[in-house]
Formats: structure tokens, sequence, C-alpha cells
């Protein structure tokens, strides 16, 4: 009979090492992929932030504040200023919410299962959607971070109901909620399966716990909306966010079908290479199942259903983007590795006392070699499913001729979006104006950036610049 101790200690030291190589594969990332268009907006206003001009929530077209006010703080206490700021040292503040997620779903081990958890652990640590949105500077790393945190606080609170465990039930919920507005949709998929495995009145006899809880989450909401108490009308703001989103749920250019998320875990064909991770699938459905059997217990049943609710809910909005699947494949990764840890259950007992490692070892190594060529060879390519409208390389070509060849003249950026994340290499230069259409005075200015996307006729002697799949910024001297 195995040592208890010795158990123990090696998952710890198994843990250990499963930290310490997700840490190096994600900072040997951290500069393979161009600054998105996103990444790049993020990285403006967290700029913006930390030379002074402060912070406003704009309900319109931004996500929470908590991103912002993390990057600029960890900026500050590393001794960084606005002119030292690089996208390696932004991505390392998403990268941080990355390992900590795989360090809190490692120390759920006690709920699930070491195996099952080791083995679903590894496979969020290798997968090429973790590695890729743990190194982009956007709200979803740090937005998983919060809802796994508020799963795994949630049912302690159940186990519980004390005060300090609503307290930092409240003050996770507070914080997914000022990383996204989107926590809403989380927060109804945990409520969800909560109520499917537990009895109405266990849930009933929180009520004074959850209020207390709500509390907190509000005190949390109230300072980072108020901009820490410099400005009120973001407390609003923030609420009014949430019938801007509603009214643009559908009819965005990010719309994609129902299966758009099945499609990209599904085996398939994208530009000509395979794509795919079935086992995975196989495995996840595997320990769902395995989650409602008699042998599984209230945590087990609570991640199926809670990573089950989660994909319904964002397969049946409109509005996707591959970022979006990273929480709810966590929930894939770790009902994988129950259904990896307990394949044993459906065998003969000669046949099946290997087969948790067999299954485990073929998840890990086909994760592995589907995770090479998209995070090498295809790591900055509009045919890995994995990424979504990439920024070109040839960008890099233009912010050279333009620090070389144009830093003293005055240029107009036309383009539907500001074409970024142009915006943030030229974030120093004054003498930049943007616009959705051409400007009554572009004579004033001495070169033109025309963004493809509008249809116009390229300028005389025009250079054409990849911006991102199948747009071109045309460049012009006037």
């Amino acid at each position: 009979m195995a040592d208890p101790a010795h158990s123990r200690r090696l998952f710890v030291l198994l843990a250990g090492l499963l930290l310490a190589g997700a840490g190096l594969l994600r900072f040997a990332q951290i500069d393979r992929r161009l600054l998105h268009a996103d990444e790049a907006v993020q990285a403006y206003q967290t700029w913006q932030l930390l030379r002074g001009d402060g912070y406003t929530y704009d309900p319109d077209d931004k996500h929470g504040p908590f991103l912002y006010y993390a990057a600029a703080g960890l900026a500050k206490i590393s001794g960084q200023t606005p002119a030292t700021l690089t996208v390696a040292k932004f991505r390392t503040v998403t990268l941080l919410a990355g390992l900590g997620t795989l360090a809190l779903l490692l120390s759920a081990a006690p709920r699930l299962g070491r195996t099952a958890t080791l083995i679903g652990t590894t496979l969020l640590a290798i997968a090429p959607l973790a590695v890729i949105y743990d190194t982009y500077f956007v709200q979803e790393a740090w937005f998983s971070f919060f809802t796994w945190a508020l799963f795994f606080a949630t049912l302690r609170l159940i186990d519980r109901p004390t005060l300090p465990t609503a307290l930092i039930v409240g003050i996770i919920a507070g914080l997914m909620q000022a990383t996204k507005e989107t926590s809403v949709l989380h927060f109804t998929a945990l409520s969800g399966a909560l109520l499917i495995v537990r009895p109405w009145r266990e849930i009933g006899r929180l009520v004074p716990r959850l209020l207390i809880a709500f509390l907190a989450a509000s005190v949390v909401y109230v300072i980072f909306y108020s901009a820490f108490f410099t400005h009120s009308a973001g407390l609003t703001d923030g609420l009014r966010a949430y019938f801007n989103y509603a009214q643009r749920a559908a009819g965005s250019p990010h719309d994609q079908p129902w299966f758009y998320y099945g499609a990209i875990l599904w085996p398939h064909t994208q530009g000509g290479i395979h794509w795919g991770e079935p086992l995975l699938l196989l495995g996840a459905l595997g320990g769902a199942i395995l989650a409602f059997s008699p042998q599984a217990n209230p945590t087990h049943r609570a991640l199926a259903a809670f990573t089950a609710t989660l994909l319904l809910i964002y397969s049946l909005i409109p509005y996707k983007t591959p970022w979006l699947l990273l929480t709810p494949y966590a929930g894939l990764a770790l009902l994988a590795g129950l259904g990896a840890a307990h394949s044993a259950r459906w065998l003969p007992e000669k046949i099946g006392r290997f087969t948790p490692a067999f299954f485990g070892l073929a998840l890990v190594l086909t994760g592995a070699w589907r995770a090479g060529p998209a995070l090498g060879r295809y790591a900055n390519d509009s045919r890995s499913p994995y990424l979504y409208q990439p920024t070109s390389p040839d960008l890099t070509r233009l912010v050279t001729t333009l620090e070389t060849q144009a830093l003293d003249k005055k240029i107009a950026v036309i383009s539907p979006d500001h074409a970024w994340p142009l915006p943030w290499y030229l974030r120093d230069r004054a003498t930049v104006g943007y616009f959705t259409t051409p400007p009554q005075n572009l004579t004033a200015y001495d070169m033109v950036l025309l963004d493809s996307r509008l249809n116009l006729p390229p300028p005389a002697a025009a250079t054409a610049f990849g911006l991102r799949p199948d747009i071109l910024l045309w460049s012009a001297p006037r």
C-alpha cells in the first residue's frame, strides 16, 4: 500500500516541475507573435494610465479596468516607465495569470483526485490555446483565473459557509466583473451548475453569506469603476455597458456559427494544415460521463455541469473569438484528466490496471504533437485555428519605414478602426491623425496610410503593407 506522505511529496514534486515547464514554455513564446490589434488597445490604455493621463471607463467599446490597473501597478513596482514598456513586459502580466490558473487547478487535487488533476493540468499547460492566450495582453487569461478561483471558492462556501469564505467569493466575483463585463455569463453558468449538483435547500441556506459576498463584490466594483474614487460617472457607465453589449449581441463582424468552438477542436484541415484535438474531446466526454456516475463526487459533477453550461452559452452567442474558449477549455482538460484517471472502470482488471497511464500518456503526447506546429511554424499564421486576425509580419516593415524615413512627417491614417496595432507604434508622435474617411485637409499631411477595407483607389506611387489577413495599408507620400 502506498505511503500517503510519499504520494503527497511526489505530487508536489510533479506539480512543481509542471509549473516550471509551463513557465518556460510560455516565456519562450512571449515574443513569437506580433502585437495583436486588441493587445495594442490594452497596451495603449495602460501606457496612458502609467504616464499620468488617468483612466476613464468606456462602456461602448472597452472591457473592465482591472487589466490596466494590474499592468500599470506591476510596471511601477518593477520600476518601469512609459518609455521602457515593451510588448514582452505587457504579456508577462497575463502570463502570471496563466501560471496562476495552473497552480489553482493543481491545488484542487483533493477534490478532483491527484492523477486526474495532474493529467488535466498537464494538458492545459501544453495546450496551444492556453499558451497563446496566456501570452496575449488581453483580459482572457485573468478572466479565466478569476473564474476558476470563483468556482472552487464557491464550492468551499457550500461546504463551509464561513464569513471569510463569503468575503473571498465576493472579492473574486468583483474582480471578475472588473476584468470583463461578460462575467455575467460565467455567473449564470456557475449558478446553473450548482443548482444541478446541489439541492435547492443547500443553496437556500447560503443566502446570508451570498449577501455578504455581493456586498464585497460591490465594493470592488466601486473601487475599479470609479477609477479609485476619482470618476463617479464610471459607476453608471459600468452598468450601462450591459445594455450596449446586449444591443450588439448579433450582427457583429465577429459573428460565427454555433459550432465554431467545436470546430476548432474537431479534426479538420485549415489552409492545407491538419488540426484538431479529438483525443481531448474523447477524454472529456468520458470524464463528463464518469462525473455523473455513483463513484464521482459533487466537485466532479459541478465541473462537468459548469463546463458544459459555459460551452453551451458561448456557442449560442453569435459573437465568437478563439480566446473566449480559454475558460471552458480548462474544464475540458480537467474532465479529460478525470476520464483518463478512471478509464480502467470500463475494462477488465488485467487490462484496466495499465489504462490510466496509457490513456494519460496518449493525451499528453498527442497534445504536445499538436502544440508543435501551433507554437512553432504557425505561431503567427492565420492558418492556425487558435489565432484570430493576427497582425501581418509585414507591419514590422511599415513601422521600420516610418521610423527611419518619416520621423518628421505628418501622417494621415485613414482606416475604419485606426489600423490597430499601428497607433501603439506611433504613440509618441503628435503629428499623426486618424480618420475613418479622407479628411478635407488631406493636403496638410506629408504621408497617407490608406486601409484597403475602404475600397478607395490607392494613392499614386503607393506601397502596400500587410496589416491583417486580407487587409492592406497603402502608404504613399503627398
